[in-house]
């Protein structure tokens, strides 16, 4: 009977193996006492073992409270169960208890590891090397490196995909989509690929003898990847895991899978782009000769057949073309100066700096032009002793727009790329220029060219018709070579027998101007404007006397070398401006060629050209004293002459005269080239040209539009090598063995559930592990009588592995579970063996 003084001793808890059941009636029995209150009304009986108890396992159960004499002796006659048990010692404390998730004896077990439910493993952890698992690694090994390689390459190269992207070819957002689909399924295979990675080497480090162990934070290195937020909520794990090899590598992979689809699209994605300048033969369709008259009367388009009005139906739709055009450049110019003085800015008096012939083209192309040859003002003038101003405009040449759509070049328009496309020309062809000359005159000085003031002349002083004056000659104007008579400029304006001096009617009224020629004789180079100053010589006191009294303008035109054209195209416009007396320009029209070549060749075509376009914007209407707005604000913009000091200077506030008559003329320029030869050819007929260009098309490219997004090649760079490392790593190094993956969930849950209890884990039950918790090593081991596979801590193994081999040579060999084990803990691997 035991005292009153008799000790209750508990023994843990033990879990519930595999084959614990609770049946339905408890076979619980207390030890009766009849000084223990228990011993009177016993509990009902609650056994919870299993029906088929093993010596090892009878003391098994799967919850259970156990008492025991001091000597460990059972009270009861049944086999020992886990009951309360009574210790009749009287001075011997209660015995020490530990929770752990196996069952634990009094015995000799290790210190932490108490093991009585043997899980023999029913399958082996090597997979066959044709098993669904390892060839599907395999296989996503191999596609996500061959696939990371190949868009590694396209970002590199950046390939221009041409007609295989567009109008014919695949739609630019299903090539997008595409893209963006390869680009998710190599992180996918990443991922996986790089995740089968990591647990091959961790598993492998923690069933190999020489190898470290792996720790719960190097377990979490998979859910880096896979779950990348978890850096952020599980921070300790990267703590102690992050600065190994092994986890920085998995760090590395982790902002790289993160990233990946963004660099993708950044630099593989197709997207329209600018490529690289080209140079290359372009061709044009060339039809008639520069500044031919009746080329462009011919292709005027107008209602009126030549058979209504055969001789003036394509000289009026012609004159209306000079009209619509020039006049609405002109006053697109004449806005720029109004604008510039408006807000205080002054102009330079350089011609460079001046503002220069600009326009639009076609309603949607926007034309700039250059000045060229720049003279200074006052220096002529005070050179020649009068007001002289001498001004060249250089405008681009028009043709390049048409040669740009021409079948040959192959040239695909903004149109072509849902509106968003453009591309860039430089053409290395000649550019149409205009010059104007201006001088002022007195009325003595221009008497030898105003037929009014021959005193010879045939039809006298009386009833001169002057409205007559563009339909006939009179028969006494010398014709070539007839001699001219002389004037005061001759040299100044180089007027000589075969290109004589223009032959104006009259003096024009103030404010008015007239157009020297006829419709049926055109002599020289050059077109002649006479103006007449505001207000001079009349009884208006509105305006002061102006210096000069008249101004005598010739206007030229003609093709210069030493310029190039830019065209720039997009779905909504363009931009074609002229290039000129740059010396870095490499496209310049004389930048290469071998014989020699006038910087200018003036043209014969032109005169004719400018007595229709002047008389189109009425500036010859001083003939019968019209008093046009257009002669009336070309002769306010005449600059002034000092007398005194010979000198005249621009105005820094609006244009000469000879600057407006060139912004006015620029737009003929533009008529005069569209169908004209690019090189200093009289083409007579129809012909396709070459000359030489560079381009750069905005086309579907791969590669970043911004120079940022360099910085996504690492991104695209560190995939393809870690998927490199991982192939050869699965394919090379273990010859595609896969071993079960114990960093996986399921497989460590089912591994440490089938495990010893450990004390180092004390208190990570409810709250999970912590601090150096998670810096632990652990290895996984096999009790080879059973072939059983468990987790312990590395240190607590260390004993254990001692035993074992010491009595190795007395435990059989000849299970395959036991050589596979063994020869698994003795392989060794660079890679798994990284701490």
């Amino acid at each position: 009977m035991a005292s009153h003084h008799d000790e209750l001793h508990f023994v843990p808890l033990h879990t519930r193996s595999s084959s614990d059941h609770i049946p339905r009636r408890s076979s619980y029995q207390p030890v009766p006492s009849s000084s223990d209150p228990l011993d009177e009304d016993p509990s009902p009986p609650m056994h919870f073992q299993g029906q088929r108890d093993t010596p090892g396992s009878q003391a098994s159960s799967a919850f259970g409270l156990g008492i025991r004499d001091r000597l460990g002796n059972s009270r009861s006659s049944h086999p020992p169960s886990p009951e309360i048990q009574r210790n009749t010692s009287t001075n011997t404390p209660p015995q020490a208890y530990s929770i752990s998730s196996t069952p634990t004896f009094l015995g000799n077990a290790s210190p932490g590891r108490q093991p009585n439910y043997k899980c023999p493993s029913v399958g082996n952890v090597r997979q066959k090397r044709t098993s669904w698992l390892t060839i599907t690694i395999l296989v996503l090994a191999f596609y996500s490196t061959a696939l990371s390689g190949l868009f590694m390459i396209v970002a590199f190269v950046r390939p221009r995909y041409g007609d295989r992207i567009g109008p014919g070819g695949l739609a630019p957002d299903t090539a997008s989509l595409l893209s963006a689909l390869f680009a998710k399924t190599i992180e996918l295979s990443f991922v996986t690929v790089f995740v089968a990675f990591l647990g091959q080497v961790l598993s492998r480090r923690a069933l190999t003898n020489q190898g470290t162990g792996i720790s719960i934070a190097d377990m979490s290195m998979r859910n880096w990847i896979m779950q990348p937020g978890s850096l952020i909520t599980h921070w300790q794990h990267v703590k102690f895991s992050g600065l190994t090899v092994v986890g920085m590598i998995a760090l590395t992979a982790t902002f790289m899978a993160l990233f990946y689809t963004t660099a993708a699209d950044a630099l593989v994605s197709p997207k329209l782009n600018f490529g690289p300048k080209e140079t290359l033969q372009f061709t044009g369709l060339v039809k008639s000769p520069f500044a031919s008259v009746d080329y462009l009367n011919k292709e005027c388009l107008t209602p009126v057949s030549t058979d209504e009005d055969r001789k003036y139906s394509a000289s009026t739709c012609l004159q209306l073309s000079f009209v619509g055009q020039c006049y609405h450049n002109y006053r697109e110019f004449l806005s720029d100066w109004s604008r510039s003085s408006r807000a205080g800015n002054k102009s330079s008096t350089e011609m460079k700096h001046r503002i220069a012939p600009a326009g639009t083209w076609n309603d949607n192309t926007t034309v700039q032009g250059t000045w060229i040859h720049e003279q200074d003002m006052s220096e002529l003038s005070h050179k020649h002793g009068r007001m002289v101003v001498n001004v060249t405009a250089a405008m681009p040449h028009a043709g390049l727009i048409k040669a740009a759509r021409h079948p040959a070049n192959s040239l695909r328009q903004p149109k072509d790329f849902n509106g968003l496309g453009e591309f860039d020309i430089q053409a290395s062809v000649v550019s149409p220029v205009v010059n104007v000359l201006c001088a002022g005159m007195t009325a003595d000085e221009l008497s030898p060219i105003i037929y009014e003031s021959w005193p010879n002349r045939i039809n006298g002083s009386d009833n001169l018709d002057f409205s007559k004056w563009n339909t006939g000659v009179p028969k006494d104007i010398p014709i070539y070579p007839e001699p001219v008579n002389r004037t005061v400029v001759d040299d100044l304006f180089d007027f000589t027998d075969e290109f004589p001096p223009p032959i104006f009617p009259k003096l024009p009224s103030p404010f008015n101007t007239i157009v020297n020629g006829t419709k049926t004789e055109h002599l020289g180079y050059a077109g002649h404007l006479l103006l007449t100053s505001p207000n001079y010589s009349t009884e208006d006191k509105q305006f002061p006397k102006h210096n000069p009294e008249y101004t005598l303008c010739a206007i030229k035109a003609g093709l210069t070398t030493q310029c190039s054209t830019k065209y720039h195209a997009t779905a909504s416009g363009g931009r074609l401006e002229v290039v000129c007396d740059d010396p870095t320009d490499e496209m310049r029209y004389n930048k290469s060629k071998e014989k020699e070549m006038p910087l200018i060749d003036w043209s014969m075509n032109w005169e004719n050209m400018a007595t229709e376009w002047a008389n189109s914007l009425s500036l010859g209407a001083g003939v019968s004293d019209g008093y046009a707005s257009n002669a009336r604000l070309l002769t306010q913009f005449t600059p002034t002459f000092d007398p005194k000091t010979n000198t005249s200077s621009l105005s820094p506030t609006e244009p000469s005269s000879a600057e407006a008559l060139a912004a006015m003329a620029a737009s003929t320029l533009l008529m005069s080239t569209e169908d004209a030869s690019f090189h200093l050819e009289n083409v007579l007929k129809p012909t396709n040209e070459t000359f030489k260009a560079t381009l750069r098309v905005s086309d579907y490219y791969s590669g970043g539009a911004q120079a940022w997004q360099s910085i996504f090649y690492v991104v695209l760079v560190l995939v393809f090598l870690t998927n490199l490392v991982c192939l050869a790593y699965m394919y090379l190094e273990i010859k595609g063995e896969q071993l079960t993956d114990f960093t996986d969930p399921q497989n460590m849950f089912a591994l440490a559930l089938n495990s010893a209890g450990s004390t180092r884990l004390n208190g990570a039950c409810g709250a999970g592990p912590k601090g150096s918790q998670l810096a632990e090593r652990w290895v996984i081991g096999m009790e080879e009588e059973s072939e059983h596979y468990y987790i312990s801590s590395k240190a607590e193994m260390a004993e254990m592995r001692q035993r074992e081999l010491e009595n190795q040579h007395l435990k059989p060999d000849t299970s395959p579970a036991v050589k596979e084990y063994r020869r698994i803990s003795k392989h060794r691997t660079s890679i798994s063996l990284f701490n």
